[in-house]
């Protein structure tokens, strides 16, 4: 019952925007340019292997999702740690409402997307937001970087999606949690499948 109450206050307070264009991707060994970016990541340019076009993405709940949680926080830990959750999930079911709008757009018409991928992932290092949110003129949406690149608002994500002429069913598939090297990550999924 709680945790409809506080998703109803976020629904009907928090708007999520994004921003993003579309590129022409080439990957060789251990790096990727998107335009005019280019990016030295192993797990980058392994998860692109194959993909000809790329989508910079930018997406936020904007700031007054920060300050509900917040709000939260001084009233009860427990509805802070919902909002949270409840957060999470907005931006995660954001992005992929804003995926297949991408995925229709006339220069990607009949290529597979493959899986996001973010900054952060593997050797995909976080200063490259600065690089993405520039391209992007990312401030339109109110989207900033700390002093440790990290996105304000918090509630808010870059990613690139890369597309191939090939099914990612046809493209070899390989979990974000494998290309990462951070092998005690508290998001790693079934770490014990893993394990070598």
């Amino acid at each position: 019952m709680l945790n409809k109450e506080i998703e109803e206050v976020f629904r009907e307070n928090i708007t999520p925007k994004s921003v993003y264009a579309v590129y022409d991707c080439h990957v060789n060994s251990g790096a990727v340019t998107l335009g005019v970016m280019s990016v030295k990541s192993e797990s980058l340019a392994s998860h692109l292997k194959g993909c000809n076009r790329a989508v910079l993405l930018a997406a936020t709940l904007g700031t007054k999702a920060d300050m509900l949680i917040r709000r939260y926080s001084v009233q009860d830990m427990e509805k802070a740690l919902i909002a949270d959750n409840i957060c999470a999930d907005m931006i995660e079911a954001y992005l992929d409402e804003t995926e297949k709008e991408i995925s229709i757009q006339e220069d990607l018409k009949g290529l597979f997307a493959v899986d996001r991928y973010s900054p952060g992932y593997g050797d995909f290092n976080v200063t490259c937001q600065k690089d993405i949110l520039k391209l992007l003129d990312a401030s339109r949406i109110g989207l900033s970087l700390t002093d440790g690149f990290m996105l304000t608002p918090s509630k808010s994500v870059t990613a690139v999606i890369g597309f191939s002429d090939n099914s990612p069913r046809l493209m070899q598939k390989t979990s974000k949690c494998l290309l990462c090297k951070d092998k005690n990550c508290g998001f790693r999924k079934e770490k014990n499948e893993f394990k070598r």
